[in-house]
This record gives C-alpha cells, structure tokens and sequence, in this order.
C-alpha cells in the first residue's frame, strides 16, 4: 500500500521540481547560444580566400542552418585595415571579422567584449593554447575568440644539406655557424653564390619583425607588456640595468652576425634577392617561413627538395624559452556592427571545436583549440605544424606597420655600425612606447 504524503512534503517536493525545472532552463539557454532567437543575415569580412571560405562556410551549414545566414567578403591584405576602419565609421562595417594579433591593440576599443560570464578565463585558458591569452583584459572580458594559429618554422632544402655533409636541419642555434662555414658558397670578390640562412639583413628577409620578436622570446625577453592598471609599456629594455644580459641586445646581435662580411659566419646581405624566392630558387639552405607559406614554396618550385622542421631553439641558458612565433587569428565582433548578436552568437559557434578544426583543414594551418591540436595527424607536415602551434607565442604589437619601420631602424643601427648595441635596443625602446602611447 502507497505511503499518504503529507501536504508539508508535497511542498517541499513541488519546490524541489520547480528548482529543476529553472536549472534545466538556464543550462539550456547557456548551451543553446541564442535561445531560439533568430542570429539575422551576419557579413564576415576576412583575408582568407573568399572560394575556401565559401565551401567552408557550406559545408557548415549542413549540420547548423543558421550558417546560410553568413556572407563572407574577403578583402586583400594590403588594404583589410583601411577599409575595415573607414567602414565602420560609414556604420557599413561588418558584423565579425576575422583579427590578426598584430592589429589587435588598435582595434581594441573598437570591439565588443565578450564577458567572462560567458566564458570564465579558466575555460578560455583550458579552451585555448598559450598564445591566444593576448586576447583576455584584465577586467573587460575576452576581445576576441582565438580561431587558428599560423607558427614559425624551419624550411630546409634537403638537396644542399646532402651535398655540404649534413643530413639534419639544426635542432639550435649555434649549430648555424658550422653549418654557414660548409654551406654557404662565395666567389673571388667574396659575393654570396649560395647562403645559409637569411639573417642579418630586414628589407629582403620575409617575417624579419617577427624571427627577431621570437629570438627574443626564446632568450627570456619581452616586447610589450600589460602592466596591472591596463597600460602597455615597451620592455625591450628592461629598467633593471643590473642584469647580466639583456634578451634583445643577445637575440640582435645573433641575427645580425650573418650579414657581418668580416665574420666566417657571413652568409646574407642586401643586395640579394628575397628570402623566399632565394629558397624556391635553390639558393638558400635555410628558411624561416610560417606553415601557412608550404604552398607558395610549392607553386614557386615544384621540383625543389625540401622538408620542414621545428625552428631552432637556444641550446643552454636560465633565461631560455621553448618557443616559437605564432600569428594568431581570431573572430572580433565591432562595437559599429549592425548585428551585434549575430556576430556573437556566430563567433561563439565558429570558435567550437568542430568548425575549428573544419576550418583549419580549410586552410591548412592549425587550430588555436587545445582539444583539436590534442589529435595527432597523420601527415607529417601537418604534425610538425601541430607541434610548433603547442609551442607557439605572440606579443602584444602596438601597431604593426610603425613597428616594422621600428624593426627595420634596429637592424639598421647594428649593421651600419653608427650606434652601439645598447644605444640601438635604448632607441627601439623609446620608440615603441611612444607607438604606444601615441
């Protein structure tokens, strides 16, 4: 016989299933993203080509139908921060698009955040590698949501390290001066015939800003930092003059050591051609490119010997980071977007780990996910780029052109010999700050 509840039960049990019935809701519409409320039509502007974007984005949609409401504009590289800017002061900007580290500090305030009520940053720092933590603020919550990483690597040409000798690319640095010694080819009048590495030099040396930025963090150095109050400040220079060594003065005086033509080490000068053609013509040994740039090695050489290697890291030292260089792209949503929501609710679906890992295939680069970069491919490119995106760190630059002519001075002031060494990092220092504070 059925126990009879007494009416002081039957309320406690009415609030215990009306408690169940709220949690179930909220889990739900956290879950669910826009809790049945329609996204509307969402422009993505871009620099990825517009043919792989498009297969991408329909390939997507046959498992969400909400992304047949994504219009993709690509927009060329050289003129994406113009017309981005010029947009949405006209209110015609996009709704998301896709950011690059470099172009994150002068876009700061001009995206919406997205809370860390939405996503805690322990889930971020658990969701994301290293080097997505550029896009977190101290109190404003998320101003981007990490999508791929794009590593520096090692290209090397096979065919050149058969016939000086060597049948491994270097695993560090130093071994690049026995290797400049055997491989590098020069004639009578000392003019380079075959080189190295491309070092030394900035105008003719593809990623040259960035190499330097990742000789420096492999050193223990720092670029730019977030102090505790927000404000960014150049650290190039460290106001501890006591230390022993300073990371930039180190990681400079390396790179430029190979453009020096009294060195035995020389290999690299500016009057040659430029780097990555050098290495698609088969006159350079060794190349540092990003993952992303296998396909224009391919299209400009189909015949050329090559494989790709981790980049060298520093051999000993306290200070030293296993590290490389990594461009970061994220999804940013403008404060100026016409569908604010819409933009969110997308870049919260985009950044998922199947689209991330769909997308990444895509491209051919990989995802800036933890749990999609945790699946070892079987390609061994793909692997070796797989490991450089675990290991793979970014700075906060304040504005990617200045810095580049800031990088270019720098490399200047070495190679002229018309400043010392500490004089030209001091000088590089107070131009960043004042990029910054600008």
């Amino acid at each position: 016989m059925q126990e009879k509840r007494n009416p002081f039960q039957i309320i406690i049990l009415g609030v215990f299933i009306f408690f169940i019935i709220i949690a179930v809701l909220v889990f739900a519409s956290f879950t669910g993203g826009n809790n049945n409320r329609d996204i509307g039509e969402v422009t993505v502007w871009g620099t990825f080509d517009e043919v792989v974007m498009e297969e991408y984005f329909r390939t997507l949609a046959d498992e969400n139908s909400e992304v047949n409401n994504v219009k993709y504009r690509k927009v060329p590289e050289n003129e994406f921060q113009v017309d981005l800017v010029e947009a949405l002061a006209n209110g015609t900007g996009p709704d998301l698009f896709i950011l690059d580290q470099s172009n994150l500090i002068r876009h700061w305030n001009k995206v919406q955040s997205i809370s860390y009520e939405t996503i805690s940053e322990r889930a971020f720092k658990d969701t994301y590698i290293d080097a997505a933590e550029i896009f977190l603020s101290a109190s404003d919550g998320i101003k981007a949501l990490p999508l791929l990483v794009d590593p520096l690597v090692l290209y090397w040409n096979r065919d050149i390290f058969a016939e000086s000798g060597f049948s491994q690319p270097p695993q560090f640095w130093d071994e690049l001066f026995l290797l400049t010694e055997r491989i590098t080819q020069r004639d009578k009048a000392n003019n380079i015939e075959q080189a190295t590495i491309a070092f030394g030099e900035f105008d003719n040396i593809n990623n040259a800003k960035d190499i330097i930025a990742t000789l420096i963090l492999q050193a223990g150095g720092t670029l730019v930092t977030r102090q505790q109050g927000g404000q960014l400040t150049a650290t190039l220079s460290p106001r501890n003059q006591g230390v022993d060594t300073i990371p930039a003065q180190t990681a400079l005086r390396f790179y430029t050591e190979f453009a020096d033509p009294v060195k035995s080490v020389y290999t690299w000068n500016r009057s040659l051609t430029n780097s990555l053609d050098a290495f698609a013509q088969g006159k350079l040994a060794l190349y540092v490119g990003y993952a992303s740039e296998v396909e224009a090695i391919q299209a400009k050489n189909a015949n050329i010997n090559f494989d790709v290697a981790p980049i060298p890291q520093i051999r000993s030292g306290e200070q030293k980071k296993i590290l490389t260089f990594g461009k970061m792209y994220a999804l940013a949503v403008p404060k100026a977007a016409q569908n604010v929501f819409g933009g969110t609710e997308m870049a919260l679906y985009l950044t998922g780990a199947e689209p991330s890992r769909l997308l990444s295939e895509s491209v051919g680069i990989p995802s800036s996910r933890r749990d999609v970069l945790s699946k070892e491919p079987s390609d061994p490119l793909d692997l070796i780029f797989r490991n450089a995106a675990l290991i793979s760190r970014a700075w906060l630059d304040p504005h990617a052109e200045d810095t580049n002519e800031i990088f270019r001075r720098m490399v200047g002031g070495v190679t002229s010999g018309s400043r010392r060494l500490s004089e030209t990092i001091q000088r590089a220092n107070d131009e960043l700050n004042a990029v910054i504070n600008r």
